[in-house]
């Protein structure tokens, strides 16, 4: 029995010494753990009770370089812009008597006893108010050009009918006129002063969404894009902004809310790619269009000269606008004015651009003489050209 006794309690103090061993042990890494200090830039963790007045629980101000977040002002002016030209935004619906060219289908159409010409097309499109009192409309072009029948729907529920004023498929602007008095009005700005980068909303109707907003920015100015019809446009407006169909003829403004431009066309295969008419352009052609219902022309297609181009084909200095077509029995044909020709003058305006061009152009009336100064083989003569009409 007692040398039993003597072996339990021999087991029992090796049990303790186990135990404390073990727990010595434990300490001893515990006080030598080495301090990991957190890497440059990165936040603590929080701690698992911080509230909102702790700084644990501090919103980080990101990184060093990161794009500020959206501030409540930039809201403000924003929804504030939007109020101001919103109203002035209007959706615009077409009809389009079509006609039956085949004379086989319209006499089978007379056997069957179906009418003679199918149903009308719709379209749709949108325009801007610029004129309350007198209820002038601008838009696009393509939006109303042929239409038999345009209607115009206002943000307050208003549906109007309206008239075609003019069309000027070179520029693709046109103005319409319903009754006026009352209406919102549009302001419209200066394109030419807008810095590249800045924000600019797009307001219209794509696709039958009436009153829709997105926003970009301008990511380049003064671009050129030949259309479907192989028109040239000069002098548009590049925007991130997204612009479906439906939204030609709307507004593209500043935070201001003032028109800097008409939305008009796509890359439909690219993404981010929208384009517009410049405000500048829009504004010279309507007030064309009100006061005569046309606009000048002078037959042909151009671009600007640049540097290599002017190396090419000898001019001492890259200036004009290189004369690339003209149109047969048009103004410039009439007026000897040939391909290959760099139109450097009109009137007394100096010519460095396509799009000055386009400008001086605009600021004579369809039917004017005007002197047209051009460089050819070396040396400048100045012809008189009768500009004609946009054909319709």
């Amino acid at each position: 029995m007692r040398c039993s006794g003597r072996i339990a309690a021999f087991l029992l103090v090796a049990l303790l010494g186990v135990f404390v061993g073990a727990g010595l042990a434990w300490l001893a890494l515990r006080l030598c753990r080495p301090v990991v200090a957190p890497a440059p830039g990165s936040r603590p963790a929080a701690l698992p009770h911080a509230t909102a007045e702790s700084p644990a629980a501090a919103p980080s101000a990101g990184p060093e370089g990161a794009p500020p977040r959206v501030s409540r002002e930039s809201q403000d002016a924003v929804t504030a812009a939007i109020a101001r030209v919103g109203p002035a935004v209007v959706n615009i619906n077409t009809l389009y008597r079509p006609v039956v060219r085949d004379p086989m289908e319209r006499v089978l159409r007379e056997i069957i006893g179906s009418p003679s010409d199918p149903f009308p097309k719709k379209g749709q499109g949108s325009g801007i108010i610029i004129d309350g009192k007198q209820g002038y409309v601008l838009t696009n072009a393509h939006v109303v050009a042929g239409a038999s029948s345009v209607e115009v729907n206002l943000a307050d529920g208003r549906r109007l009918e309206a008239t075609v004023v003019g069309v000027d498929p070179f520029s693709e602007i046109a103005v319409l006129q319903v009754p006026g008095g009352d209406l919102p009005t549009a302001t419209l700005g200066r394109a030419a002063d807008l810095p590249i980068g800045s924000w600019v909303i797009a307001i219209g109707n794509p696709f039958g969404f009436e009153n829709s907003v997105t926003v970009g920015v301008i990511s380049a100015k003064d671009r050129t894009l030949t259309g479907p019809n192989r028109v040239t446009l000069h002098d548009l407006l590049q925007t991130d902004a997204s612009i479906n169909p439906g939204n030609s003829g709307g507004a593209l403004v500043d935070l201001n809310g003032d028109v800097v431009g008409v939305p008009t066309a796509i890359i439909p295969y690219a993404q981010g790619m929208g384009f517009a008419v410049s405000v500048d352009v829009a504004k010279q052609v309507a007030e064309r269009l009100i006061a005569t219902g046309k606009t000048p022309w002078l037959g042909i297609t151009h671009q600007t000269v640049t540097p290599g181009l002017a190396e090419e084909i000898g001019l001492p200095a890259p200036k004009g606008s290189l004369v690339v077509e003209v149109v047969r029995g048009g103004p410039a044909a009439r007026a000897g004015i040939l391909p290959g020709d760099v139109i450097v003058r009109v009137g007394d305006r100096e010519i460095d651009t396509a799009r000055s061009l386009g400008f001086a152009v605009r600021s004579h009336d369809a039917g004017a003489g005007v002197p047209v100064t051009i460089w050819r083989k070396g040396r400048e003569r100045t012809v008189e050209v009768t500009l004609g009409a946009v054909p319709m």
